[in-house]
């Protein structure tokens, strides 16, 4: 197949094989890897952080997504390319108007209307690659992928592979019928990708995709797959195969608090009184989670529970701190994880990861069905109440302080500290990094 050539005469200069690359460690040649995240913050740093540790190894590795991600990718060392993406939007269309499976795909079909050039974005990004990493939102990544004929690696923060043990979709576990709920999920994505992408794929030449085909696979063979998740809560199901890691999470935390300040009237509400709890409500916005935020602190008023909250939607006059609240804007959470008795938020996979590795107790009020997963997992492995999920109806204050008053009930403690001793001796961006050198090398032998 004869491909078109896009990018400036620089871009084509680094478009060289595998096989021709001279650089060489440890038995293994530099490779160029490429990650393509449409999403949060959420969904960008866990690459960032297994960026840096493929260029402390001698890779390339460069991160396709929206401008407003750039900070955090190069302050990290990794090569950012911009993708015309509104990470407002994305936060708006697949997070917080996400009621129903119908919601998603809409927000999927508006980011594409959005930047009808998404596709040769993205050839210009991967062209020279050795693999190509994407998360169910980027799932365009993997057509680009085939068209260039570059090995691709599924990323994905909560459950795809089907597994009896649990599922986004089920609220039981090992059972038949969690096994089942994930019959739906593979014809619904080729469906979506037949009504995006398959004019893109004629246009080039690629054969239409169908309602059997499969990401699963590429080219006949099993396609890389990654959860930086933690085995504890996710632990990866035998018959799954080598071809997919459960790797623990992809995150350094303890570097995100080096050069913190420390405001004065913080230390000062955390030197009087008890222990406080750290609420964390997010950047999303909507009139649900504005009302979320009052609810929660009526309910942290009736308790008398301390906290240090941080309610972004909250106007400023409205956040008066007290002997039992204090307000904070941006704090990294590894600082202040270490300085609460229990945390509060809406159950990301990555800040769920930070209040476990701290030993937390853990509230998840989530939003969206995969933080749903991870407070129902943090229920089930005993550090925390059973999660409040506001998707479809917000929980009342009545609610809100039965499970505040169980969190700091000292129930969860010892199991927290349990869980926290367990996952930090997972060292999720090594065991990626050294699966994907495998993989490529691999590949390239065949």
């Amino acid at each position: 197949m004869k491909v078109k050539e896009f990018g400036t005469d620089n871009e084509k200069k680094i478009q060289c094989s595998f096989a021709n690359k001279v650089f060489e460690r440890r038995g293994l040649y530099n490779m160029i890897i490429t990650a393509v995240a449409v999403g949060t913050r959420g969904d960008v740093n866990p690459l960032a952080e297994l960026g840096e540790e493929m260029i402390r190894r001698g890779h390339e590795f460069r991160i396709l997504t929206s401008e407003d991600f750039r900070p955090l990718i190069e302050n990290k060392g990794v090569t950012f390319i911009k993708l015309d993406t509104d990470a407002d939007h994305v936060m708006k269309y697949l997070v917080t108007d996400y009621k129903t499976s119908f919601d998603f795909v809409r927000g999927m079909f508006r980011l594409k209307k959005e930047n009808p050039g998404f596709m040769e974005q993205t050839l210009n990004a991967i062209k020279g690659s050795d693999l190509v990493m994407y998360g169910t939102c980027a799932a365009f990544a993997r057509h680009a992928a085939e068209y260039l004929n570059i090995h691709c690696a599924r990323l994905f923060y909560s459950p795809m592979d089907p597994t009896r043990q649990y599922s986004l979709y089920c609220d039981e576990y090992d059972s038949d019928k969690v096994l089942k709920s994930y019959d739906g999920l593979p014809q619904g994505m080729s469906l979506m990708t037949m009504i995006a992408l398959n004019g893109w794929r004629r246009s080039v030449g690629l054969p239409r995709w169908k309602l059997s085909s499969r990401y699963t696979e590429m080219n006949g063979r099993k396609v890389l797959t990654f959860y930086p998740t933690s085995q504890v809560l996710m632990p990866p199901d035998p018959s799954w195969g080598d071809h997919i890691h459960v790797t623990g999470y992809w995150y350094h935390p303890e570097e995100a608090a080096i050069g913190y300040k420390e405001p004065k009237e913080l230390a000062d509400f955390l030197s009087t009184g008890e222990k406080p709890v750290f609420v964390a409500f997010g950047k999303a916005e909507s009139p649900e989670l504005a009302e979320l935020q009052f609810l929660t602190l009526e309910a942290l008023k009736r308790t008398g529970i301390r906290a240090i909250v941080q309610a972004f939607q909250m106007a400023e006059k409205e956040r008066i701190n007290t002997d039992k609240l204090f307000f904070i804007d941006s704090v990294p959470y590894p600082y202040i994880f270490e300085k609460v008795k229990a945390v509060v938020h809406h159950g990301g996979n990555t800040t769920n990861g930070m209040g476990l590795r701290a030993g937390l107790p853990t509230l998840v009020i989530a939003l969206a069905l995969d933080q749903y997963f991870y407070g129902r997992m943090d229920h089930r492995v005993g550090c925390g109440p059973k999660p409040l999920y506001i998707r479809k109806k917000l929980c009342s204050i009545e609610e809100i302080a039965d499970s505040l008053k169980d969190l700091v009930s000292g129930k969860y403690d010892a199991k927290a500290q349990e869980v926290s001793q367990r996952i930090r001796k997972e060292n999720g961006v090594v065991t990626a990094a050294d699966a994907i050198e495998k993989y490529v090398l691999e590949k390239s032998n065949e």
